[in-house]
């Protein structure tokens, strides 16, 4: 799945993801990020692309309070929806 951004919408995207708590930068294109403080809380894996970001894994986070920790749930695939989370936690896309 991919997410069609400018030049410029990709620049303002790896910012955001530069200085955003809960993103690591793996390579010099890819970030790891998890978007606890949504609604529906994601983890995403984001290769940046020529024309955009290739989302290589999106997932549900789920809390298990007897554990006290978060673990994946099922897969997302839905582009527009890895959109609107990405945006929900306040990033320019």
């Amino acid at each position: 799945m991919k997410l069609k951004l400018t030049e410029e919408q990709a620049r303002a995207l790896r910012a955001f993801l530069d200085g955003f708590e809960d993103a690591e930068q793996l390579s010099q294109r890819e970030y790891v990020v998890d978007l606890y403080d949504i609604e529906r809380p994601l983890s995403l894996d984001l290769v940046f692309v020529r024309d955009g970001v290739a989302v290589d894994g999106a997932a549900e986070l789920l809390y298990d309070e007897e554990q006290d920790g978060w673990y994946m749930g099922g897969r997302l695939e839905d582009v527009a929806a890895v959109a609107g989370a990405l945006r929900e936690a306040g990033a320019p896309v």
